[in-house]
């Protein structure tokens, strides 16, 4: 994918950030973000051997991440460093709702915060004040800031397509031939409701209803009648009354599509492929034929976290090349100076055939309508 197509993607939501709600943050946090040196005090020299000696002094901290591979990296540092910071493994919807409740109880435990689904990020927690967006000097010099607004992106994924068949093919040669008899209980999901990830990845069907429409008659010879709003809405219809299985995890996508007896297809992310490689499950990724969704995660500092040195070390070895490394490859890193590693490191983002790319602001904008929708139709 091309780097300006990302950077198109984000400058809506970047200007919605930049005037009166960030000001009212660093007005409101003044006095933190001035002993922290964040926000408008941090230095345009940072001075990371007096950081480390900082960090030494404050209480572990807190870091809340939507992927348990961030376990291993803090029993890393915590020997590296001296410090005792501790993980806490949530969905990406329960890690922003928690975040949200503590903040709104006057709670000021989170440190760090890496999570998917940006609107929501956005709309719950940043718009509180709650997250500060913290980027270190140095990687202000690679990353394009539309790229770090409202918050510091880490790496991007993709939400694909899964299939187990006979002989290896993708089975189907539409993403409408799922609606049909031939696929009936025979294509499984994550449930959107309980990963903001697929949220995303749900609602940029609706978003891109326009392609939708023109893959319908590209498949069937003639255009779509619609019993919903449009040909996403259809799309999501037509695969619920085809008795799509809804499960609750990735791995659970994962596991259904290796065990199935027959053709089976799902739909969570790229980076599940690891597991096939690694021999725990078996199962070909579609780049082809179906539509796919970039999706983001991010990352931003607790406002008035006790250990803002902690964070910032965090922050800026999450981002590097050995710190990334359990993301590198099987994700793919925002820094253009990342390489990928591992037996994934061939596929891209360039490797999707079609990858939409909804923006945040539609993302907001859908999210309610299509639940209400989801819940009145599964």
């Amino acid at each position: 994918m091309k780097r300006t197509a990302l950077t198109a993607m984000t400058l809506v939501m970047a200007s919605t950030v930049a005037g009166h709600a960030q000001q009212d943050c660093e007005t409101d946090h003044d006095d933190w973000l001035r002993s922290a040196e964040m926000g408008p005090y941090q230095p345009e020299t940072e001075d990371w051997d007096a950081i480390m000696a900082a960090a030494q002094d404050e209480p572990g901290l807190t870091i809340y991440s939507s992927t348990s591979r961030v376990l291993d990296v803090v029993d890393q540092m915590n020997a590296e460093w001296g410090v005792e910071m501790e993980a806490l493994n949530l969905s990406t919807n329960e890690l922003i709702e928690r975040v949200r409740r503590e903040w709104d109880a006057g709670l000021r435990n989170v440190g760090l915060v890496n999570n998917g689904n940006p609107g929501q990020m956005y709309e719950a927690l940043v718009q509180r004040c709650a997250l500060v967006n913290y980027i270190p000097r140095e990687l202000q010099e690679r990353i394009p800031e539309a790229e770090t607004l409202p918050l510091l992106r880490h790496r991007y994924s993709v939400g694909t397509w899964y299939y187990n068949s006979p002989d290896d093919t993708v089975p189907y040669d539409n993403i409408w031939d799922l609606t049909t008899e031939d696929f009936r209980n025979r294509v499984v999901v994550r449930d959107p409701l309980e990963s903001g990830t697929m949220m995303e990845v749900f609602t940029a069907f609706v978003m891109n209803a326009d392609a939708l429409e023109v893959l319908y008659e590209e498949n069937f010879g003639e255009p779509i009648e619609l019993t919903t709003q449009s040909a996403g809405y259809e799309f999501w219809k037509r695969m619920l009354d085809n008795d799509v299985r809804i499960v609750a995890g990735s791995r659970d996508v994962a596991q259904t599509v290796t065990e199935a007896d027959g053709v089976m297809v799902g739909l969570s992310t790229q980076s599940a492929y690891r597991n096939v490689i690694e021999g725990i499950y078996d199962f070909n990724l579609d780049t082809e034929v179906a539509p796919t969704v970039l999706t983001m995660r991010l990352m931003g500092v607790g406002m008035e976290t006790d250990s803002p040195n902690q964070a910032k070390l965090m922050v800026r070895h999450l981002m590097s090349q050995e710190g990334g490394s359990p993301w590198w490859g099987a994700d793919f890193p925002v820094d253009p100076t990342i390489e990928p590693t591992g037996e994934m490191a061939d596929l891209t983002l360039d490797s999707f055939a079609t990858l939409w790319e909804p923006k945040v602001e539609d993302q907001i904008a859908v999210r309610d309508e299509f639940i209400d929708f989801y819940l009145a139709n599964r």
